[in-house]
């Protein structure tokens, strides 16, 4: 359901790498989680 350009991932990709949230923080929705964990981790450098 998400990808690396919903808008979702991006704020929460953003809310990470400021150190405002943390991965533990995303909410369990779908693909969520795997896609903003490979996107933080460097997996996709898109965002």
């Amino acid at each position: 359901m998400f990808n690396e350009e919903s808008i979702v991932v991006q704020t929460w990709v953003k809310a990470v790498r400021s150190g405002e949230k943390f991965l533990a923080d995303v909410p369990n929705l779908s693909n969520l989680i795997e896609v903003v964990t490979q996107i933080v981790e460097g997996d996709e450098t898109n965002v």
